[in-house]
């Protein structure tokens, strides 16, 4: 297959229009800045994200143990038979969690800037 020279700035064209795009909009990741930890859907502790430590979170199975670290959050351990939660591994932009079913621990991590464009439907 050639590309005679039209298809060639038809895809010059396209991916400028795409940098553009990504460059007006963004990625859609922002970093975040506070971790939530909620159980049984009520929020029970809310944490900086810049300061690493380790939290122990009581639910219905047992203790989970949510960490902290390098401005990331993750669930370490839980009482929980399959460990999805933990094999899920480290959430750091806003808008993301991480949850513990069984147990009913959810783990989010919020921002102070939200994204601008969320979906667009036509």
């Amino acid at each position: 297959m050639k590309f005679n020279r039209y298809d060639k700035v038809l895809i010059a064209l396209l991916v400028i229009f795409n940098v553009g795009l990504f460059y007006y909009f963004g990625t859609g990741f922002n970093k975040g800045d506070w971790v939530i930890i909620k159980v049984a859907e009520r929020n029970v502790a809310r944490f900086p994200l810049t300061d690493d430590r380790v939290i122990q979170v009581e639910g219905p199975l047992g203790i989970t143990e949510v960490e902290i670290s390098h401005r990331k959050a993750r669930i370490v351990r839980s009482p929980c038979k399959l460990k999805v939660c933990i094999k899920s591994g480290y959430i750091q932009y806003a808008d993301r969690l991480s949850a513990c079913l069984p147990n009913k621990v959810v783990v989010r991590i919020e921002g102070e800037t939200q994204r601008g464009l969320d979906a667009v439907v036509g």
